[in-house]
């Protein structure tokens, strides 16, 4: 493994970590499906992010294939669940964090240029 993409899974990681853990503290808070005032489908899905967050990271440093395609489908469907939750349900004050997300998922994107096994022939 290279040293630029041993940075780019420390960073993938910690963002996921980072966002999971937020997870977690608001199921230990709030209890199980904690976030009032939404859809169940919603609340599952944020939910369900404290475990996927993780699994994911696990996957991107045991098998990075399947660490990045469970990566990227978080991250689509964290952009396009938050948009809708932001914009048509309107239950965020900040868009702030929808933004950050937008832009991780671009960095995620751009990663798997550097991280995606090819293999040599």
């Amino acid at each position: 493994m290279t040293s630029s993409e041993r940075i780019v899974l420390v960073v993938l990681s910690i963002c996921l970590a980072v966002g999971g853990s937020t997870h977690v503290v608001d199921i230990i808070l709030g209890g199980f499906l904690p976030y009032r005032g939404v859809p169940l489908p919603l609340n599952a899905f944020w939910t369900s992010l404290a475990l996927f967050d993780f699994v994911a990271v696990f996957l991107l440093w045991k098998s990075r294939k399947a660490g990045l395609q469970l990566t990227v489908a978080i991250m689509f469907a964290d952009v396009i669940i938050n948009s809708y939750a932001a914009y048509v349900l309107k239950v965020f004050q900040s868009f702030a964090p929808l933004q950050a997300q937008s832009l991780f998922l671009g960095f995620v994107l751009g990663a798997i240029t550097i991280l995606w096994p090819i293999k040599s022939k």
